[in-house]
């Protein structure tokens, strides 16, 4: 296997590692602090990286539709899934909520692709968006487990959650794509950022003062930046590298294991169930995946 392969696989892993990272925080404190923090490493990091490069030069060129893109997929994208995507994981287990999450973002983007910018919906996609809803089905239905009305109402609000999350990310690949047209994909995170995190921190301070950022330790600091370090950093630069060298095509297919990553992973460190049906469920998303970018 190749270098362009092996950055695709990485992607799909720090993705899926930096999500099981944030779990453990989902619950401790609100989505806007956390993906404040997530975005602010991520974003000190990236910036590092690319202004030294002079990866910056000629922005000044950039139109106002192509701005808007920029801001649109940043607040789209980074702000409201990503903070969807967080709340999901307090209310179901990430084994859950994150192939829903992640099969419902790929089948979004390719169908508004196939709609706005006229790609060819070919028998593969559709038989792969039934394969996906078939998995999202045995993802989503009841286990043999009995459980309390608060909890089957709180899993029901995971993966509520979790779909709209897909359907934004979906909406925001589409507009990245946009931009795309006229920004260099290495610093279209650095541009997007900014348009995110200070509006998150503002509106932390506002509903719950400086008191939500002064909850955290020194080791939830540690481990959100971590998360979005792997997230939003690693795993973004892979994915360019893999297209890069091996395509988008290919890179979107390997890439799309990341939900298979984070199952053993979460019943190996959080210990979380793992029911055949969720086993099930998350292979046929996958194999749905697959062939709706084929």
């Amino acid at each position: 296997m190749v270098a362009g392969e092996f950055a695709a696989i990485g992607a799909a892993l720090a993705w899926a590692v930096g999500f099981l990272i944030i779990k453990p925080i989902s619950t401790k404190f609100r989505p806007l602090s956390i993906n404040s923090i997530m975005l602010s490493v991520a974003w000190i990091i990236l910036a590092a990286i690319t202004i030294p490069l002079g990866k910056l030069s000629g922005l000044s060129s950039i139109g106002w539709y192509s701005t808007a893109y920029v801001i649109g997929s940043a607040v789209v994208g980074v702000g409201i899934a990503a903070i969807l995507e967080i709340k999901s994981m307090s209310f179901a287990d990430i084994s859950l909520v994150y192939p829903i999450n992640f099969s419902f973002y790929v089948f979004s983007a390719s169908t508004m692709a196939a709609i706005f910018f006229d790609e060819p919906l070919s028998r593969y996609t559709i038989l792969g968006a039934i394969l996906i809803i078939l998995g999202i089905t045995l993802l989503s239905s009841p286990s043999k487990v009995k459980m309390s009305g608060a909890l089957n109402s709180d899993r029901t609000k995971g993966i509520i959650l979790a779909l709209i999350s897909g359907l934004c990310w979906g909406g925001a690949t589409i507009l990245s794509k946009l931009a795309l047209y006229v920004v260099d994909p290495s610093v279209l995170n650095v541009l997007r950022f900014p348009f995110v995190i200070l509006p998150l921190i503002i509106i932390t301070l506002v509903r719950d003062g400086v008191s939500e950022y002064r909850r955290y330790t020194r080791k939830d600091v540690i481990q959100t930046g971590v998360g979005g370090f792997l997230s939003h950093t690693v795993g973004t630069v892979l994915f360019f590298v893999a297209i890069n060298l091996i395509g988008a095509i290919k890179t979107t297919i390997l890439s799309s294991i990341s939900p298979l990553f984070v199952a053993p992973l979460s019943v190996i460190f959080l210990k979380e169930k793992l029911t055949k049906r969720v086993i099930l469920g998350i292979i046929v998303c996958t194999i749905g995946i697959s062939l709706t970018m084929l």
